[in-house]
């Protein structure tokens, strides 16, 4: 907390001053705003983090189509994965089963995939949410076009504040807590996060949730599968 809270601080300071143009008063703004929401980025996962160890998150599971899920969240990230000129894509099956889960939770965990992924793919990269039946339930993976990572950093990256290079923290405005939430909301559903580091070919991040009970529901006019959205 304390780099933001400096920069925004003496962003601040400078706005005060009576001696600057209003170009620099703009630029000072920006950063002092940009500064604030990284804050409160940095404090709601502080909190989610703090709730999690203490076994005070909800858990509401119900049966839901994860293909509908996953179709918005892909979409949802289309706009900033292209500002990094990076492709988001959705691939799966035509018919999958729905499966059971707290639906707000399991958005989380795939929010959390997709810009850990897009932030670590080059541009012109791409960034894969595939979907595959596996019988009994459904299998997520998330697979980017990143360096991907070294055993040694494999073993760890689910740790709460390890960051593979810690100087790029001030740059991105990321504490190393995205996958320590996902590990910990997966740990609630009694699911697992597995990790395949693939250096020199991306990382792959991959999960399993169970079939609901409730019929298998067809998807083919959404999901040409294996298909893509973005």
């Amino acid at each position: 907390l304390r780099t933001p809270l400096t920069t925004l601080r003496t962003h601040l300071e400078r706005l005060a001053m009576v001696d600057i143009s209003g170009e620099e008063r703009r630029e000072y703004a920006d950063v002092a705003l940009r500064q604030c929401r990284r804050l409160i980025r940095l404090v709601e996962q502080l909190l989610e983090i703090a709730k999690l160890d203490a076994a005070q998150v909800p858990i509401h599971p119900e049966p839901f189509a994860l293909t509908d899920l996953a179709q918005d969240v892909v979409q949802k990230f289309e706009l900033t994965a292209s500002e990094h000129g990076v492709k988001v894509l959705l691939a799966g099956a035509p018919t999958l089963p729905w499966v059971a889960g707290d639906v707000a939770l399991i958005e989380r965990v795939l929010d959390n995939l997709l810009e850990n992924g897009v932030r670590h793919s080059p541009r012109g990269g791409r960034v894969e949410l595939a979907l595959q039946d596996v019988g009994g339930g459904v299998r997520v993976s998330v697979t980017d076009s990143g360096p991907g990572l070294a055993p040694e950093h494999a073993a760890r990256v689910f740790e709460r504040f390890y960051r593979i290079d810690p100087s790029r923290s001030g740059r991105t405005g990321h504490a190393g807590l995205g996958l320590a939430i996902v590990k910990g909301i997966l740990e609630l559903h009694g699911s697992t996060i597995e990790l395949e580091g693939r250096p020199g070919l991306g990382a792959r991040f991959s999960f399993e949730l169970p079939m609901a009970r409730q019929s298998r529901v067809d998807r083919s006019a959404e999901v040409a599968g294996p298909g893509s959205v973005g």
